[in-house]
């Protein structure tokens, strides 16, 4: 009922109800995350959760968006309940007003004062747009720029067409092992991919870059008829996805998506996933609904799942040489200091 008396404000950003371990967190913050897609956010505040931390955005001054704390500082009523007004963030419950640098500028209860204090503020964070995505990073030492992906970067805007995000029971890192596993694929999404599951599944070839785990694998796809394919994932660190699928014998048909999965808990995960076809409209549409109950098939298994976190020690599960890029990436997050 009441926060004791010895327990003073902790400037700490994790919460200390997280599941995610400090050390984890401390790593994983640092990195820019997807939290919105640009074209969604308009005139009214927008509610996101990163890394357990509640988060607002809103539109200030000339159309830039900020990220904040969504608790106002004064009685921590959320402001995401509140309205934007003049690029403005608006607490519901006394009023109190917030630039895009999260500086109070205005408090009705005192009258038009204009020299409050430092500390009637709201700690804000940098926002990035970019791939017709928000970014964010809330981390003490963010990373220099956000995760390199090229196919989104060499098309225009108006060529991607992005899905709905979607909240998978999972975390990241099982969301990013689930998508690069192609041993699933005839069992799982035998009805939307097809796939022999008679068949060995040969595992993939194997690149390491500096950002990046490359994997270029054969499949043979059988719901529309037999396609021989080849699929070339790159995994950025630590949680996105490029995709790539070749059909041999059909030398112009491309597809091409990002698979990004932005942290929200330990076990939870915003999927934010930007697909560039080339076809008709028509076409295009068809394909973001198969892609939409390929990943409805993922999430009712995935929801199944006995061990939510990824073990990063290779003794806690068996393994398939097919699994050779999940131990590849398994390898590189060890490499940035996690599961320590």
């Amino acid at each position: 009922m009441f926060i004791p008396i010895v327990n003073k404000p902790s400037d700490t950003l994790r919460p200390s109800s997280s599941g995610i371990s400090a050390n984890d967190w401390a790593v994983l913050a640092n990195f820019w995350y997807p939290v919105a897609i640009a074209a969604q956010i308009g005139s009214e505040p927008v509610a996101v959760k990163l890394l357990d931390v509640e988060l607002v955005l809103y539109r200030c001054t000339e159309g830039r968006v900020t990220a904040a704390l969504d608790a106002c500082p004064h009685r921590h009523v959320r402001l995401s309940a509140g309205t934007v007004v003049d690029g403005e963030i608006i607490c519901p419950f006394h009023g109190l007003r917030f630039n895009g640098a999260g500086r109070c500028t205005h408090v009705p209860a005192l009258g038009p004062r204009s020299n409050l204090p430092p500390s009637y503020r709201v700690r804000t964070f940098e926002v990035r747009e970019r791939h017709g995505l928000m970014w964010t990073c809330i981390g003490d030492n963010p990373a220099a720029d956000l995760p390199s992906l090229p196919l989104m970067s060499q098309t225009a805007i108006e060529e991607l067409n992005y899905l709905n995000p979607e909240i998978w029971p999972v975390s990241a890192a099982r969301q990013v092992e689930n998508f690069i596993d192609i041993a699933h694929l005839p069992y799982v999404h035998a009805a939307t991919l097809g796939g022999d599951q008679a068949a060995p599944i040969k595992p993939g070839r194997i690149e390491q870059q500096a950002d990046s785990v490359v994997m270029r694998a054969n499949y043979i796809e059988t719901s529309h008829g037999v396609r021989h394919c080849t699929y070339t994932y790159r995994v950025v660190l630590p949680f996105a996805i490029e995709f790539k699928v070749e059909v041999d014998d059909d030398p112009d048909f491309l597809l091409e998506s990002c698979d990004l999965p932005s942290p929200i808990s330990a076990h939870q995960c915003k999927v934010f996933q930007i697909l560039r076809y080339r076809g008709t409209l028509e076409d295009r549409e068809g394909l973001a609904r198969g892609l939409a109950a390929v990943n409805q098939e993922d999430i009712v298994v995935l929801s199944a799942m006995t061990v939510p976190d990824l073990p990063l020690d290779q003794h806690h599960e068996i393994h398939l040489p097919v699994d050779n890029i999940s131990n590849a990436y398994r390898g590189r997050l060890r490499d940035l200091g996690l599961g320590r």
